[in-house]
This record gives C-alpha cells, sequence and structure tokens, in this order.
C-alpha cells in the first residue's frame, strides 16, 4: 500500500494550538492549583537559574543615583538548566490510514485530534508529576538514555520544615501549628492567599480533632471539599505519580500538612523544541509527521519546565 497521505496541514502550531483549546483534558490537581496562572512560553532550550530565585518582600531604599537592587535573584547569570523534553509517538494502524484515504479530511482530522488529544494527556500527566515532585524543592524524575533509565534532577531551594516535637493532638495544638506556618511565610515574604495540602492520614486526624472538638473559641466548617479552622482551609490531597520502577508516590506524603502560597509566582514554561521541524520554537506541544513505508508515524514533544517557589512552602508532619 503506497503511502499518500500527508497531514502536515492538520500539524500546524496554529492548529495544535486550536485543537488544545477545545480538549476536554485539563491541567490536573497541583498544576490547576498552582501553576496555571502563569503558563508561557521561553524560546530558549534552557533556562537561567538567576531567573528562578526572585526577591521577594520589602528592600532598602536606595541612595538617588546609587546603583538600584538586583531582584533578579543571586546573580548567577551565566548558569542555565538544559530542560529534557518529553518525546512520545504513535504510529497509525492500517485500518485509520485507509479511513483517511476513503473519508477525506474531514475524517483525517477527527483522527489527528484524537491524536493530539492523547498526546496532550500524557504531556499533562508528566506535567503533574514533575509539579508534585516540586512541592520538595527538588525535581528527580526519571530521563530515557541511550543505555536505559537515569534521573534528571533539578534543586530549587529547601522547604521549611516545622514539625513539632510533639505532634499535635487538639485543635489547639494545631491552630497554632498552623500559625507559626504561616508566620514562616511572611517571614520569607509570601502568605496572603494560604492554602494547607494534607496526606491522607495526616487529614484523618485533623478530622477526628475537628470532631472532638467542643469549644467555642475556634471557628470550624466542613466544606468546599476541605475543613475550615478559624482563618486556614485544609484540602486533602492524594494524587502522584509513578516513579521509573512503576511505584506510585503521593505527592503529599500520608502524615504530612504543607502550607502553600498560592499568590506566589509558580510558573510553568514551555521551553523551546529541539527540532528543525518546529523551527526550534517553544510551543506547549509539537506534532510532526514520520512516513515509514506504509505506515504513519506521528511524533509529538514538549518541554516544559516548572518552577516552584520553595519559600512559600511551608512542611509538617502531624501523624
Amino acid at each position: 500500500m503506497g503511502m499518500q497521505i500527508d497531514l502536515s496541514k492538520f500539524l500546524t502550531a496554529q492548529k495544535i494550538k486550536d485543537y488544545i483549546k477545545t480538549t476536554p483534558v485539563q491541567p490536573r490537581v497541583i498544576t490547576s492549583q498552582l501553576y496555571s496562572k502563569d503558563v508561557d512560553t521561553y524560546d530558549s532550550p534552557v533556562y537561567p537559574y538567576a531567573e528562578i530565585k526572585e526577591v521577594t518582600g520589602n528592600v532598602p531604599l536606595v541612595l538617588r543615583g546609587g546603583e538600584p537592587i538586583n531582584v533578579a535573584g543571586d546573580g548567577a547569570t551565566f548558569n542555565y538548566i538544559e530542560v529534557q523534553p518529553i518525546n512520545i509517538a504513535e504510529t497509525l494502524n492500517p485500518v485509520e490510514i485507509v479511513n483517511m484515504k476513503a473519508l477525506g479530511d474531514t475524517a483525517v482530522e477527527k483522527i489527528i485530534k484524537q491524536k493530539i488529544t492523547k498526546f496532550r494527556r500524557i504531556v499533562l500527566d508528566t506535567i503533574e508529576a514533575l509539579a508534585a515532585q516540586s512541592l520538595q524543592g527538588r525535581i528527580s524524575y526519571q530521563i530515557k538514555t541511550q543505555t536505559g533509565i537515569d534521573t534528571f534532577e533539578v534543586v530549587f531551594g529547601q522547604v521549611a520544615d516545622l514539625t513539632p516535637d510533639s505532634k499535635p493532638s487538639t485543635v489547639k495544638d494545631l491552630y497554632n501549628l498552623l500559625v507559626d506556618m504561616e508566620g514562616k511565610l511572611q517571614e520569607n515574604g509570601y502568605g496572603q492567599n494560604i492554602q494547607v495540602f494534607a496526606g491522607k492520614k495526616a487529614y484523618a486526624k485533623i478530622l477526628d480533632m475537628a470532631m472532638s472538638y467542643t469549644g467555642k473559641t475556634v471557628y470550624m466548617e466542613q466544606k468546599d471539599g476541605g475543613l475550615y479552622i478559624g482563618n486556614y482551609f485544609i484540602k486533602p490531597i492524594t494524587t502522584g505519580y509513578k516513579d521509573k520502577n512503576g511505584n506510585f508516590v503521593k505527592a503529599i506524603k500520608d502524615e504530612q500538612i504543607k502550607m502553600i502560597d498560592k499568590s506566589a509566582p509558580f510558573r510553568l514554561r514551555y521551553l523551546a523544541i529541539d527540532d528543525f521541524r518546529a523551527n526550534l520554537k517553544a510551543m506547549p506541544l509539537f506534532v510532526a509527521q514520520e512516513k515509514e513505508g506504509k505506515y504513519i508515524k506521528l511524533e509529538a514533544q514538549s518541554k516544559p519546565f516548572l518552577i516552584p517557589v520553595t519559600d512559600a512552602i511551608v512542611d509538617a508532619t502531624i501523624a
């Protein structure tokens, strides 16, 4: 069977962008909660360290005519992170190809949209795994090499841990811990839009404390998929990802809570695609056709890079 099908008109950057807009596939829990408000492209295959850690909070005044204060980080201007891509492919089967030849552009575009939706789902699942890891202050993710599976690692900073010597056993204990965690965020220059995420065991313990609370001092209400304690909203999180061995790793440990300032500048950047067919441009998803005899192979690439704000995260183990 000769191959005479050219899919390039359905795989332009604008077409893929339009398909993504209409796909029902959406960013996952942590990505949507923290990273979706600042998503952009970055036309480079590498990302500078200097743009990762920005100065926040108040700064000194500067004498008129003096040198301005650098708020772009530690001045590591020439140090870069070489961001690695997501690169996946799928071969269209003969039945799909026959349908393309027989039914024309409408059928072809429908099949292409289905494939792009599938690629997009895989990319978003991978981004969610990276987002989950980023809450620890580092990304340590599996990467395929010519010799097997290795690890791609980026360290963003240290996440503060305020685990008390004695685990909280009452609402008062928990509330005091939350106040301390908020104080740490404010010390770091954050604390405007706080939310507390809790692992499975931690949230169960919080519910037990709330149910046994008989006082009137602390406001409590269970709604919106979580629990309000005073001015703090605690939401259970059980999402996670599979590691290179196929084990499920939770984004937040069962016994842990994480207080995060959602207004902090968590960023998601899509870097330049290492492919001349993409004109080396940055885009959320690039898909190209490769002809392989009587088959068609679709190759998808994306190079997401998540930048957490470690100073806007505080941990504590309570269970």
